[in-house]
């Protein structure tokens, strides 16, 4: 760890025999700045062909040199340059996962130095337009000219339109989680019966709120990105698209205008508010919103900006995973501990389609290793894995039933990629393996379950093609699937040892903990997610979990001899 003020002042000794230099308490108009070190240089630069010192400031954090250094110039000519704040007037010389040596203080310093200069000579009286384009979203979302902040609280639902074309909007109320205050949330919609849309209407408490597309606004190459009303008109290059911007603005009086930016995942936008068209000496009806927006106090006035981020399969797609997962469709009985958390795994597939089965509701006894928690108490477990999936991805399709395996429609059964059996209820078992003998049901499945205290975890990977493995796990299932379990057969007819006992019908549970529920799906995902890809014949995995407490407990296993725990084995099915 080097002594950073020791190191500095060795610097400053240093770098001040090259640079006018000097310590100073705050920068002028920034003084909100932290109150660390902070010199103030003079770096020579050529600016247009002349030599001229550019004053400079270097703030030192508290985390340097584990950060960087704040190079700030306050010099109005630069302050439009690409990779300057124009709020702060901070440079940005490095990539944000930059890597150096802190250790050499001195050598940093001089980087920055440098940086700044060939920064100032490269893009100072040239056209940046080409800089500006590469990294749009930043330059827009900058504040000029004392405009208020871009309202970045907008989201765009699918493609972005390539014609002018009116949208659908929303607007409610939201709380930041850290301090509770409010802020509106806006999300658009080409298509006013938009899936993800109607499921936030369903969810909050929304206002329609008036949005016209407009392909034709171009805005300007290079900052200041602000516009007034009378540089939007100028702006809209189509004499149509201008005869529907003027008669939208009319009609509604306020109206969120958006734009291109010549992003793929993101739009801008403004927004006209606040236009009152009912003045003294005018009578009522002679002046309009369009009217208004281009003069008394509105002249000269900036509009608010806005910028809308596009969401969409294909952009959280292309942030995740690069591309589109092949489309599935996962059938998941049984939404307890296993089969609950098995949907988080599931959910990491980007193109996938759910179906939700579960009589149950969740109680306060579920939740200490169930996926949801305490606001989901008295719902039914269905619908509110279902919520829960939704909430994450509002645009996804998930279909919940409360009902039993045995109950659904074979049809709608045989529309799932996959079946996934968490019931721990033989019955519903037995019943699938039947009608997958019969060729009712001719899809793979898989059937999971965990062991008392955790001890171990059992998968059975069901083939439909494979009958004479079928008819094999059918008979087994008669036995309740015991030739796969760790605890010995007898251990079960003990039922005090391995479970525990409610007051009242059906009070009977097993124990094991959500860290066991874990465990057990991360050491089986791997092995589903490779059957997917690529069925193969009938199997089964078991999973060693928790025999130190079979040991404890003086419980049986079919056997101890070289068990390593979080290990998978395959078992002949």
């Amino acid at each position: 760890m080097p002594d950073v003020e020791a190191a500095l002042k060795t610097c400053f000794l240093v770098i001040s025999k090259e640079y006018a230099i000097e310590e100073v308490n705050s920068i002028p108009q920034l003084e909100h700045l932290p109150q660390t070190h902070i010199w103030k240089i003079q770096i020579p630069a050529l600016v247009s062909g002349k030599a001229e010192d550019i004053e400079t400031y270097i703030l030192f954090p508290k985390t340097f040199p584990y950060s960087m250094p704040y190079v700030i110039i306050p010099d109005d000519r630069f302050r439009y340059l690409p990779h300057i704040s124009v709020k702060t007037r901070k440079l940005c010389l490095y990539e944000d996962d930059e890597v150096y040596d802190t250790e050499n203080i001195e050598g940093l310093i001089r980087d920055n130095i440098d940086r700044t200069r060939r920064w100032i000579e490269n893009y100072y009286g040239r056209d940046n337009s080409d800089e500006y384009s590469k990294e749009i979203r930043s330059y827009w979302n900058e504040q000029y000219d004392g405009e208020n902040n871009v309202d970045d609280h907008w989201i765009l639902l699918g493609d972005i339109p390539t014609e002018t074309c009116k949208m659908a909007g929303v607007a409610y109320t939201n709380k930041y989680l850290h301090n509770s205050s409010p802020y509106v949330m806006s999300v658009i919609a080409s298509d006013e019966n938009d899936k993800t849309l109607a499921s936030i209407k369903r969810q909050h408490k929304t206002r329609d709120i008036p949005v016209l597309y407009i392909a034709s606004l171009k805005t300007p190459n290079v900052p200041p990105f602000c516009m007034t009303g009378q540089e939007v008109i100028d702006r809209i290059s189509d004499n149509e698209d201008r005869k529907i911007f003027k008669k939208n603005l009319n009609n509604f009086k306020n109206i969120n205008v958006l734009f291109p930016i010549g992003l793929k995942y993101a739009v801008g936008g403004i927004c006209t508010h606040g236009l009152r068209v009912n003045r003294n000496g005018y009578r009522e009806g002679a002046l309009t919103s369009f009217k208004v927006l281009t003069s008394f106090e509105n002249k000269n006035k900036k509009l608010e900006r806005l910028h809308l981020s596009v969401y969409s399969n294909q952009r959280i797609a292309e942030r995740t995973a690069g591309a589109m997962m092949m489309e599935r469709r996962f059938l998941v009985a049984g939404l307890g501990s296993v089969g609950s958390n098995l949907c988080y795994y599931l959910n990491g597939y980007n193109n996938v389609v759910f179906d939700l089965i579960d009589r149950d509701s969740l109680t306060i006894d579920n939740i200490g290793r169930h996926l949801l928690g305490f606001e989901y108490i008295n719902q039914q477990k269905s619908y509110a894995v279902a919520h829960y999936l939704q909430q994450y991805r509002p645009d996804r399709e998930v279909y919940a039933s409360q009902k039993q395996l045995q109950q659904q429609k074979k049809e709608e059964i045989d529309k799932a990629s996959a079946i996934f059996v968490c019931t721990g209820d033989v019955m519903s078992e037995k019943w699938l393996l039947s009608e997958m003998i019969e060729g009712s049901v001719r899809k793979p499945a898989f059937i999971l379950w965990l062991e008392p205290y955790g001890i171990s975890g059992i998968m059975i990977y069901v083939n439909p093609k494979d009958k004479e493995s079928i008819k094999r796990l059918r008979e087994k299932a008669n036995g309740c699937f015991m030739d796969f379990c760790l605890i010995k057969r007898e251990e079960y007819k003990d039922g005090e040892k391995l479970t525990k006992h409610d007051a009242g019908c059906n009070g009977s549970y097993s124990l094991y903990s959500a860290n066991d529920v874990t465990l057990f799906l991360s050491s089986m995902f791997p092995m589903i997610d490779q059957l997917l890809e690529k069925p193969s014949e009938s199997r089964c995995y078991q999973w060693v979990g928790n025999t130190n407490i079979a040991a404890e407990k003086g419980i049986s296993l079919v056997s101890s001899s070289g068990l390593s725990k979080n290990t998978l084995q395959e078992l002949i099915v």
